[in-house]
């Protein structure tokens, strides 16, 4: 993603259209990894080119 930084902001959006604001922790070419509200979440791309990730049986995506 262009415009993405280490210790950067970004807002995620939950799979029911909640958006809540995460910190990102590490970037790499397949993964990004954040820090939202106190929980580690990996990021990867799905097959659409969206960055995505799954926790606890919901759905996240990362908005652009």
């Amino acid at each position: 993603m262009e415009n993405l930084n280490e210790g950067g902001l970004i807002t995620v959006i939950s799979d029911a259209g909640v958006e809540a604001d995460a910190i990102v922790v590490t970037l790499s070419q397949t993964k990004i990894r954040v820090n939202m509200q106190g929980v580690p979440m990996d990021f990867r791309k799905d097959a659409r080119g969206n960055w995505a990730a799954n926790l606890s049986g919901m759905h996240f995506n990362i908005k652009r």
